[in-house]
């Protein structure tokens, strides 16, 4: 497994990339902001079509690894929901469970892909609760069975209870571990350790 310590992560482009130096550069390689490790205030189109290029990017991964059908059945609707999960999260950054509870509720119910939907919707809100410095510690084989429900087209379950299942499967972190948490999520995603079956 990579040295996630040798790894770095640019809140404003989502850019990721090794680190040569020490100490940390005073700007992203990619966008040359020199707030690269302060989340944005701020949601423009480019960093929407960027998140949601990611999320897309994240999806094939998943499915690479643990199965399924790779497609989308409705771009606009991925690009849509980006931009609202990136505005919801300037409104809650203090909220980290309400920002991972959104991105369940968002793309869990929306049958954005043709297969793989409620994995990706799950990887999506451990990254964005990360980035919000709270680690979602529940895995997604013991996650499953709440995520289906969430999906279901009638289902009974609201977003304030979205949240507080949040709250009890998550603790808040320091803001010097969340680069680390986040490169052990991609590292995951990347290299299959939390593969955990066909949803």
């Amino acid at each position: 497994m990579p040295n996630n310590n040798n790894t770095l992560f640019c809140f404003r482009c989502y850019h990721t990339w090794k680190k040569r130096k020490s100490p940390n550069p005073k700007s992203c390689p990619r966008c040359r902001s020199p707030y690269w490790n302060r989340p944005r205030k701020r949601v423009s189109k480019g960093i929407v079509l960027k998140m949601k290029d990611m999320i897309v990017g994240i999806h094939n991964k998943i499915i690479e690894l643990s199965g399924g059908e790779r497609g989308i059945r409705d771009d606009g609707g991925i690009y849509n929901s980006t931009y609202k999960l990136l505005n919801h999260q300037y409104r809650n950054q203090r909220r980290p469970t309400s920002i991972g509870a959104f991105a369940l509720d968002e793309f869990a119910k929306r049958h954005y892909f043709i297969d793989g939907n409620k994995r990706t919707a799950y990887a999506i809100a451990k990254i964005f609760m990360l980035i919000n410095k709270c680690h979602l510690k529940i895995q997604y084989r013991e996650a499953t069975n709440f995520i289906l429900e969430v999906a279901k087209f009638d289902t009974k379950i609201n977003f304030e209870e979205i949240k507080r299942w949040l709250d009890n499967q998550c603790e808040i972190i320091e803001e010097k571990d969340v680069e680390n948490y986040l490169n052990k999520t991609f590292v995951n995603i990347t290299l299959g350790d939390e593969e955990n079956g066909r949803h």
